[in-house]
Protein backbone atom coordinates (compact mmCIF):
# COMPACT_ATOMS: atom_id res chain seq x y z
CA UNK A 1 0.00 0.00 0.00
CA UNK A 2 1.29 3.50 -0.81
CA UNK A 3 2.39 5.59 1.64
CA UNK A 4 -0.16 8.46 2.87
CA UNK A 5 0.73 11.82 2.88
CA UNK A 6 -1.65 14.07 5.44
CA UNK A 7 -2.36 18.08 4.42
CA UNK A 8 -3.96 19.68 7.42
CA UNK A 9 -5.10 22.94 6.55
CA UNK A 10 -5.83 26.25 9.06
CA UNK A 11 -6.03 29.81 9.46
CA UNK A 12 -4.58 32.22 12.06
CA UNK A 13 -7.65 33.40 13.65
CA UNK A 14 -7.34 32.33 16.95
CA UNK A 15 -4.89 29.83 18.24
CA UNK A 16 -7.16 27.08 18.29
CA UNK A 17 -7.16 26.04 15.06
CA UNK A 18 -3.33 25.29 14.58
CA UNK A 19 -3.21 24.06 18.02
CA UNK A 20 -6.02 21.20 17.45
CA UNK A 21 -3.37 20.82 14.23
CA UNK A 22 -0.63 20.19 15.95
CA UNK A 23 -2.13 17.92 18.51
CA UNK A 24 -3.26 15.59 16.12
CA UNK A 25 -0.57 15.24 13.82
CA UNK A 26 1.31 15.03 17.19
CA UNK A 27 -0.70 11.69 18.17
CA UNK A 28 -0.23 10.07 14.57
CA UNK A 29 3.17 10.53 14.89
CA UNK A 30 2.90 8.42 17.65
CA UNK A 31 0.54 6.29 16.42
CA UNK A 32 2.82 5.73 13.34
CA UNK A 33 6.38 7.26 13.59
CA UNK A 34 7.04 7.07 10.02
CA UNK A 35 3.26 9.37 8.93
CA UNK A 36 3.55 12.28 6.83
CA UNK A 37 2.07 14.95 8.50
CA UNK A 38 2.02 19.20 7.27
CA UNK A 39 0.85 21.81 8.43
CA UNK A 40 -0.27 24.65 6.12
CA UNK A 41 -1.99 27.91 5.85
CA UNK A 42 -5.18 28.05 3.95
CA UNK A 43 -4.75 31.41 2.72
CA UNK A 44 -1.56 33.52 0.90
CA UNK A 45 -0.32 35.68 3.42
CA UNK A 46 -0.79 38.30 0.78
CA UNK A 47 -4.11 37.76 -0.13
CA UNK A 48 -7.63 38.68 0.19
CA UNK A 49 -8.23 36.05 2.07
CA UNK A 50 -5.51 36.93 4.71
CA UNK A 51 -6.90 40.42 5.26
CA UNK A 52 -10.38 40.01 5.48
CA UNK A 53 -10.31 36.41 7.48
CA UNK A 54 -7.04 36.53 9.88
CA UNK A 55 -6.44 40.01 9.91
CA UNK A 56 -9.93 41.03 9.82
CA UNK A 57 -10.73 38.37 12.94
CA UNK A 58 -7.33 39.72 14.89
CA UNK A 59 -8.70 43.51 14.86
CA UNK A 60 -12.30 42.87 15.57
CA UNK A 61 -11.56 40.92 18.35
CA UNK A 62 -8.81 42.53 19.74
CA UNK A 63 -8.47 46.56 18.99
CA UNK A 64 -12.19 47.68 17.34
CA UNK A 65 -14.29 46.86 20.74
CA UNK A 66 -17.59 45.83 19.85
CA UNK A 67 -17.03 44.94 16.25
CA UNK A 68 -16.80 41.10 16.59
CA UNK A 69 -20.26 40.55 17.23
CA UNK A 70 -21.56 42.76 14.17
CA UNK A 71 -18.85 40.10 12.40
CA UNK A 72 -20.41 37.37 13.36
CA UNK A 73 -23.81 38.17 13.56
CA UNK A 74 -22.80 38.90 9.18
CA UNK A 75 -20.91 35.54 9.23
CA UNK A 76 -24.00 33.82 9.69
CA UNK A 77 -25.98 35.30 6.18
CA UNK A 78 -25.61 32.75 3.27
CA UNK A 79 -25.71 35.29 1.01
CA UNK A 80 -22.62 37.23 2.56
CA UNK A 81 -21.13 33.83 2.69
CA UNK A 82 -22.03 33.30 -1.06
CA UNK A 83 -20.47 37.22 -2.28
CA UNK A 84 -17.44 36.01 0.08
CA UNK A 85 -16.69 32.88 -1.62
CA UNK A 86 -17.20 34.48 -4.86
CA UNK A 87 -14.57 36.80 -4.38
CA UNK A 88 -12.14 34.66 -2.88
CA UNK A 89 -12.53 32.08 -5.14
CA UNK A 90 -9.82 32.55 -8.13
CA UNK A 91 -7.44 33.59 -5.77
CA UNK A 92 -7.76 30.68 -3.21
CA UNK A 93 -8.37 28.02 -5.67
CA UNK A 94 -5.00 28.66 -7.52
CA UNK A 95 -3.54 29.14 -4.70
CA UNK A 96 -4.56 25.88 -2.99
CA UNK A 97 -4.49 23.73 -6.28
CA UNK A 98 -0.96 24.50 -6.31
CA UNK A 99 -0.01 23.71 -2.91
CA UNK A 100 -1.86 20.78 -3.52
CA UNK A 101 -0.48 19.28 -6.77
CA UNK A 102 3.20 19.98 -5.41
CA UNK A 103 3.02 18.36 -1.92
CA UNK A 104 0.48 15.29 -3.31
CA UNK A 105 -1.12 14.30 -0.45
CA UNK A 106 -3.97 11.45 0.12
CA UNK A 107 -5.64 12.89 2.87
CA UNK A 108 -6.81 16.85 3.66
CA UNK A 109 -8.12 17.76 6.98
CA UNK A 110 -9.29 21.08 7.46
CA UNK A 111 -9.65 22.69 10.45
CA UNK A 112 -11.49 25.96 9.55
CA UNK A 113 -14.89 26.54 7.92
CA UNK A 114 -13.91 29.00 5.69
CA UNK A 115 -11.46 26.61 3.65
CA UNK A 116 -13.90 24.37 3.18
CA UNK A 117 -16.09 25.12 -0.02
CA UNK A 118 -12.72 26.37 -1.57
CA UNK A 119 -10.64 22.97 -0.83
CA UNK A 120 -13.79 20.63 -2.14
CA UNK A 121 -13.94 22.18 -5.38
CA UNK A 122 -10.18 22.37 -5.78
CA UNK A 123 -10.19 18.62 -4.89
CA UNK A 124 -12.64 17.50 -7.21
CA UNK A 125 -10.15 18.46 -9.86
CA UNK A 126 -7.46 17.18 -8.51
CA UNK A 127 -6.29 13.76 -10.57
CA UNK A 128 -5.92 11.54 -7.47
CA UNK A 129 -8.70 10.43 -4.86
CA UNK A 130 -7.76 12.69 -1.82
CA UNK A 131 -9.48 11.67 1.49
CA UNK A 132 -11.19 15.17 3.08
CA UNK A 133 -12.04 15.42 6.40
CA UNK A 134 -13.40 18.56 8.30
CA UNK A 135 -12.55 18.60 11.84
CA UNK A 136 -15.00 21.38 13.53
CA UNK A 137 -13.02 23.19 16.12
CA UNK A 138 -15.50 24.76 18.20
CA UNK A 139 -17.27 22.04 20.66
CA UNK A 140 -20.66 23.40 21.55
CA UNK A 141 -22.05 26.43 19.90
CA UNK A 142 -20.81 25.74 16.23
CA UNK A 143 -21.45 28.73 13.96
CA UNK A 144 -23.23 27.52 10.78
CA UNK A 145 -20.87 28.69 8.31
CA UNK A 146 -19.02 25.05 9.21
CA UNK A 147 -21.66 23.02 8.00
CA UNK A 148 -22.66 24.57 4.35
CA UNK A 149 -20.79 21.94 2.57
CA UNK A 150 -23.38 19.23 3.26
CA UNK A 151 -21.45 16.40 1.76
CA UNK A 152 -18.70 16.44 3.78
CA UNK A 153 -17.50 14.27 6.50
CA UNK A 154 -17.42 16.17 9.98
CA UNK A 155 -15.75 15.14 12.96
CA UNK A 156 -16.86 17.28 15.74
CA UNK A 157 -16.40 17.41 19.77
CA UNK A 158 -19.77 17.17 21.40
CA UNK A 159 -23.22 15.56 20.56
CA UNK A 160 -24.40 18.78 20.78
CA UNK A 161 -22.47 19.34 17.58
CA UNK A 162 -23.56 16.61 16.00
CA UNK A 163 -27.04 17.30 16.42
CA UNK A 164 -26.61 20.95 14.84
CA UNK A 165 -24.70 19.43 11.90
CA UNK A 166 -28.03 17.49 10.99
CA UNK A 167 -30.34 20.13 11.64
CA UNK A 168 -28.38 21.98 9.17
CA UNK A 169 -28.47 19.28 6.28
CA UNK A 170 -25.65 16.95 7.06
CA UNK A 171 -26.20 13.22 6.93
CA UNK A 172 -26.06 11.96 10.38
CA UNK A 173 -23.51 9.27 9.32
CA UNK A 174 -21.24 11.77 8.02
CA UNK A 175 -20.63 13.09 11.44
CA UNK A 176 -18.53 11.90 13.86
CA UNK A 177 -18.03 12.98 17.71
CA UNK A 178 -13.87 12.59 18.29
CA UNK A 179 -12.32 13.25 21.80
CA UNK A 180 -11.03 16.94 22.16
CA UNK A 181 -7.42 17.61 20.63
CA UNK A 182 -5.85 19.14 23.50
CA UNK A 183 -2.17 18.23 24.06
CA UNK A 184 -1.83 15.68 26.59
CA UNK A 185 0.53 17.69 28.87
CA UNK A 186 -2.07 18.66 30.80
CA UNK A 187 -3.50 14.92 31.03
CA UNK A 188 -0.68 14.55 33.26
CA UNK A 189 -1.00 14.94 37.17
CA UNK A 190 1.88 16.42 39.73
CA UNK A 191 2.67 15.55 43.10
CA UNK A 192 2.67 18.52 45.34
CA UNK A 193 6.73 18.44 45.43
CA UNK A 194 6.72 18.57 41.91
CA UNK A 195 4.32 21.42 41.99
CA UNK A 196 6.55 23.50 44.48
CA UNK A 197 9.95 22.71 42.15
CA UNK A 198 7.78 24.13 38.98
CA UNK A 199 6.97 27.57 41.50
CA UNK A 200 10.78 27.80 42.06
CA UNK A 201 11.70 26.81 38.58
CA UNK A 202 9.54 29.64 37.32
CA UNK A 203 10.19 32.06 39.86
CA UNK A 204 7.52 31.53 42.25
CA UNK A 205 7.00 32.08 45.98
CA UNK A 206 6.09 28.47 46.80
CA UNK A 207 4.39 29.47 49.74
CA UNK A 208 2.29 32.20 47.98
CA UNK A 209 -1.02 30.77 46.23
CA UNK A 210 -0.96 32.25 41.89
CA UNK A 211 -3.86 33.66 39.71
CA UNK A 212 -2.90 33.16 36.31
CA UNK A 213 -4.52 35.52 33.38
CA UNK A 214 -4.54 34.17 30.01
CA UNK A 215 -6.42 34.41 26.71
CA UNK A 216 -4.65 32.04 24.45
CA UNK A 217 -2.08 33.69 21.43
CA UNK A 218 -2.92 37.10 21.41
CA UNK A 219 -3.45 37.68 25.08
CA UNK A 220 -6.41 38.46 27.55
CA UNK A 221 -8.32 41.33 26.64
CA UNK A 222 -9.16 43.62 29.82
CA UNK A 223 -6.37 41.82 32.17
CA UNK A 224 -4.81 45.52 32.36
CA UNK A 225 -7.65 46.44 34.40
CA UNK A 226 -7.42 43.10 36.28
CA UNK A 227 -4.04 43.58 37.30
CA UNK A 228 -4.26 47.43 38.27
CA UNK A 229 -7.39 45.66 40.67
CA UNK A 230 -4.73 43.92 42.03
CA UNK A 231 -2.30 46.83 42.79
CA UNK A 232 -5.22 49.06 44.25
CA UNK A 233 -6.31 46.21 46.74
CA UNK A 234 -2.57 45.29 47.36
CA UNK A 235 -2.83 41.69 46.69
CA UNK A 236 -1.20 39.18 48.57
CA UNK A 237 -1.06 36.52 45.84
CA UNK A 238 0.93 36.37 43.10
CA UNK A 239 0.03 37.36 39.26
CA UNK A 240 0.95 35.46 36.45
CA UNK A 241 -0.26 37.27 33.07
CA UNK A 242 1.06 35.51 29.57
CA UNK A 243 0.51 37.89 27.13
CA UNK A 244 0.72 35.76 23.73
CA UNK A 245 2.44 37.29 20.50
CA UNK A 246 1.27 41.16 21.99
CA UNK A 247 4.67 42.42 22.81
CA UNK A 248 3.60 45.97 23.76
CA UNK A 249 1.33 44.30 27.04
CA UNK A 250 4.70 42.29 27.78
CA UNK A 251 6.63 45.84 27.64
CA UNK A 252 3.75 47.51 29.43
CA UNK A 253 3.41 45.58 31.79
CA UNK A 254 7.16 44.45 32.58
CA UNK A 255 7.41 47.99 33.40
CA UNK A 256 4.45 47.81 35.48
CA UNK A 257 6.24 44.92 37.18
CA UNK A 258 9.62 46.83 38.25
CA UNK A 259 7.67 49.52 39.13
CA UNK A 260 5.43 48.22 42.09
CA UNK A 261 7.57 45.19 43.24
CA UNK A 262 5.07 44.26 45.82
CA UNK A 263 2.42 43.52 43.59
CA UNK A 264 4.39 40.39 42.79
CA UNK A 265 3.63 39.93 38.49
CA UNK A 266 5.24 37.81 36.71
CA UNK A 267 4.80 38.64 32.90
CA UNK A 268 5.27 36.13 30.19
CA UNK A 269 4.90 36.22 26.35
CA UNK A 270 4.52 33.20 24.06
CA UNK A 271 5.18 30.43 26.46
CA UNK A 272 5.46 26.97 25.17
CA UNK A 273 5.09 25.50 28.98
CA UNK A 274 1.62 26.90 29.51
CA UNK A 275 0.65 23.13 31.10
CA UNK A 276 3.34 24.06 33.99
CA UNK A 277 1.59 27.81 34.74
CA UNK A 278 -1.70 26.09 34.83
CA UNK A 279 -0.32 23.24 36.86
CA UNK A 280 1.03 25.48 39.58
CA UNK A 281 -1.83 28.42 39.80
CA UNK A 282 -4.82 27.96 42.18
CA UNK A 283 -7.30 29.73 39.60
CA UNK A 284 -7.11 31.02 36.24
CA UNK A 285 -8.74 33.93 34.53
CA UNK A 286 -9.72 33.43 30.97
CA UNK A 287 -11.32 34.12 27.53
CA UNK A 288 -13.66 31.18 27.06
CA UNK A 289 -11.78 30.30 23.72
CA UNK A 290 -12.07 25.70 23.84
CA UNK A 291 -8.35 25.32 23.81
CA UNK A 292 -7.40 27.37 27.13
CA UNK A 293 -10.58 26.52 28.95
CA UNK A 294 -10.16 22.90 28.58
CA UNK A 295 -6.32 22.39 29.21
CA UNK A 296 -7.21 24.78 32.14
CA UNK A 297 -10.16 22.49 33.23
CA UNK A 298 -8.41 18.62 32.72
CA UNK A 299 -5.52 20.01 35.30
CA UNK A 300 -8.53 20.64 37.65
CA UNK A 301 -8.44 24.41 38.63
CA UNK A 302 -10.97 26.54 38.52
CA UNK A 303 -11.87 29.76 35.90
CA UNK A 304 -12.98 32.77 35.73
CA UNK A 305 -14.19 33.20 32.28
CA UNK A 306 -14.17 37.64 31.81
CA UNK A 307 -15.16 37.31 28.03
CA UNK A 308 -16.39 35.37 25.57
CA UNK A 309 -16.63 35.80 22.23
CA UNK A 310 -20.30 36.71 20.55
CA UNK A 311 -22.16 33.20 20.47
CA UNK A 312 -19.38 31.30 19.49
CA UNK A 313 -17.76 30.76 22.63
CA UNK A 314 -21.01 30.94 24.30
CA UNK A 315 -21.42 27.10 25.16
CA UNK A 316 -17.87 26.88 26.15
CA UNK A 317 -18.84 29.52 28.92
CA UNK A 318 -21.92 27.76 29.54
CA UNK A 319 -20.24 24.24 30.32
CA UNK A 320 -18.07 25.44 32.66
CA UNK A 321 -20.25 27.36 34.74
CA UNK A 322 -23.05 24.70 34.34
CA UNK A 323 -20.35 21.88 36.16
CA UNK A 324 -19.67 24.55 38.76
CA UNK A 325 -15.84 24.47 37.93
CA UNK A 326 -15.94 28.27 36.54
CA UNK A 327 -17.47 31.61 36.90
CA UNK A 328 -18.66 34.01 34.18
CA UNK A 329 -17.69 37.50 35.51
CA UNK A 330 -16.75 40.58 33.50
CA UNK A 331 -16.23 43.70 35.82
CA UNK A 332 -12.49 43.64 36.61
CA UNK A 333 -12.96 44.94 40.36
CA UNK A 334 -16.15 41.67 40.78
CA UNK A 335 -13.08 39.35 38.83
CA UNK A 336 -11.09 40.55 42.00
CA UNK A 337 -13.47 39.76 44.82
CA UNK A 338 -13.93 36.37 43.45
CA UNK A 339 -10.32 35.23 43.27
CA UNK A 340 -10.28 36.32 46.76
CA UNK A 341 -13.10 34.90 47.90
CA UNK A 342 -12.13 31.18 45.96
CA UNK A 343 -8.34 31.80 47.52
CA UNK A 344 -9.49 32.65 51.11
CA UNK A 345 -12.44 29.40 51.30
CA UNK A 346 -11.01 26.87 53.55
CA UNK A 347 -13.21 24.35 52.35
CA UNK A 348 -11.95 25.38 48.42
CA UNK A 349 -10.29 22.61 47.51
CA UNK A 350 -12.93 19.88 48.72
CA UNK A 351 -15.82 21.57 46.75
CA UNK A 352 -13.41 21.92 43.41
CA UNK A 353 -12.31 18.52 43.78
CA UNK A 354 -16.15 17.27 44.09
CA UNK A 355 -17.38 19.30 41.30
CA UNK A 356 -14.39 18.56 38.88
CA UNK A 357 -15.23 14.06 39.80
CA UNK A 358 -18.29 15.34 38.03
CA UNK A 359 -16.69 16.55 34.90
CA UNK A 360 -15.74 13.85 31.93
CA UNK A 361 -13.46 15.02 29.17
CA UNK A 362 -12.39 13.02 26.71
CA UNK A 363 -8.69 14.09 25.22
CA UNK A 364 -7.56 10.99 23.82
CA UNK A 365 -6.30 12.30 20.81
CA UNK A 366 -5.18 8.80 19.77
CA UNK A 367 -8.56 8.11 19.15
CA UNK A 368 -8.71 10.77 16.37
CA UNK A 369 -5.28 9.53 14.97
CA UNK A 370 -6.72 5.59 14.42
CA UNK A 371 -10.34 7.12 12.74
CA UNK A 372 -8.00 8.87 10.43
CA UNK A 373 -5.68 6.04 9.13
CA UNK A 374 -8.60 3.51 8.94
CA UNK A 375 -9.87 5.90 5.87
CA UNK A 376 -9.22 4.33 2.97
CA UNK A 377 -6.66 5.80 0.07
CA UNK A 378 -8.07 4.36 -2.66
Amino acid sequence: MDKRKFLFYYLDTGAGHKSAANVLSDAMKNEQPDADVKIVRGFSSHGLGHLLFEKGYNYSCNYIHGLFPIVYDLGQSKILQSVLTYLLCPETNRFLRKQILKEHPTDIVSFHFALNPFLKEVIKNIPWHINFTVIVTDPFTVPNPWFNVKSLNYMVYSDEAKRLAVKNGVPAENVTVIPFLMNGKFRNPMSDSEITALKIKHGFDPNKKIVLLVGGGEGLPGATEIINQCLIHRANFSTAIICGRDVVKKRQFNLLRIANPRLDLHVFGFVDFLDELVKICDCAVIKAGPATLFEVLSCRKPVIICKYIHNQELGNMRFAVNHKVGFFIQKPRHIYKKINELLNDSSFDEKMKKNFDSVVIDTDSSKVAKLLFQKSNV
